[in-house]
């Protein structure tokens, strides 16, 4: 919650969301080897936490460096799911054939590491005077900005009831008579459809408006989730698992197009920071710990789907209010 908008206004402050990458991510592999050789509890959770926080900070400069690139992002940003498909397979496979600990080796990490060494920072246009970057200024900027401001409240619902989704779905599948197997089998599928559905962002983007993808994200989660709502038998929950991969896909890749265009250009960095606090952070734990009291109140799982249903709603009627400047 707190790394990624203090990691975006680093990003905004040195003009270099490369740095700032480069430098968080030489932390996590540290943190990471002391992770793997430590046996105490509080070393592990301290550890953990910084790992986490600091990697998912990353992710956002990454994206704001690849949509200033001269590249289609969607050809990029396609290489992230395949990545991450391999890659839970891949930990698997090693997990049980050599050891636990097997799945903490740093390759990915450095991999990375050595990539964001080979690309430049985004070209930020300077005014002619110059002013020394401020967050104070940068907040204060954001929060006089109404369409960023009604962006953030749609983050906040739409990542909350989603995230608590990817949460509780094993929980779901399972409670309808589902197994562990259909679990990985919708997750899989999920992912690896995000890879079709990326590709065909960066035309639909050209068509449409960030607003009407906005609403149109939105309303395939309303589907999916009312669906769930019904209690389907599991092998009909995954089949649906189209529903996830594009609804979440297409949100995630307007957002960083989005936030460039209404937010000023020397505070994206921060903009974007703050916006992933307030959707995946925030947003996904208050959601997901209502969710979890919904779950276990009731004897079903209906109301945890009315209730996403009703948060995704509430996204769809806020982006009816979202203006934009591109035609």
């Amino acid at each position: 919650i707190f790394a990624q908008p203090y990691l975006g206004t680093l990003a905004d402050r040195f003009r270099s969301p490369r740095k700032v990458s480069l430098v968080a991510l030489f932390i996590t592999v540290v943190m990471n080897i002391i992770f793997i050789f430590s046996h105490q509890l509080i070393i592990l959770l301290i550890t953990s936490a910084s790992i986490l926080a600091l990697f998912n900070a990353v992710t956002p400069l990454t994206d704001r460096i690849g949509v200033s690139s001269p590249y289609d992002f969607g050809k990029i940003r396609l290489w992230g799911s395949v990545g991450y498909a391999v890659s839970a397979q891949l930990c698997g496979l090693v997990y049980d054939a050599i050891a636990p600990v097997s799945i903490f080796i740093l390759f990915g990490t450095i991999t990375v590491l050595i990539c964001i060494l080979r690309v430049n920072d985004p070209e930020v246009v300077q005014a002619e005077t110059k002013v020394e970057y401020s967050s104070k200024e940068a907040y204060k900027s954001l929060f006089k900005n109404k369409q960023y401001i009604i962006f953030l409240l749609i983050s906040f619902f739409f990542w909350g009831a989603c995230t608590a989704n990817f949460t509780y779905i094993s929980v779901f599948i399972k409670s309808v008579g589902g197994t562990a197997s259909m679990v990985g089998t919708y997750q899989l599928f999920a992912t690896l459809f995000e890879v079709p559905a990326i590709l065909a962002t960066d035309f639909i983007i050209k068509k449409f408006s960030y607003k009407h993808i906005m609403l149109f994200a939105c309303f395939m989660s309303i589907v999916n989730f009312v669906w769930y709502a019904t209690l389907p038998n599991p092998n009909l929950i995954v089949a649906v698992f189209v529903f996830k991969g594009l609804s979440t896909i297409l949100f995630t890749m307007i957002t960083v197009r989005l936030i460039m265009e209404i937010v000023e250009d020397k505070y994206v960095s921060t903009a974007f920071g703050l916006q992933a606090t307030v959707g995946r952070g925030i947003g996904a734990a208050v959601v997901q710990l209502i969710g979890g009291k919904l779950i276990d109140s009731f004897s079903t799982m209906t109301p945890f789907y009315l209730f996403l249903s009703v948060l995704i709603v509430t996204a769809l009627a806020l982006s009816l209010t979202f203006k934009e400047k591109r035609a």
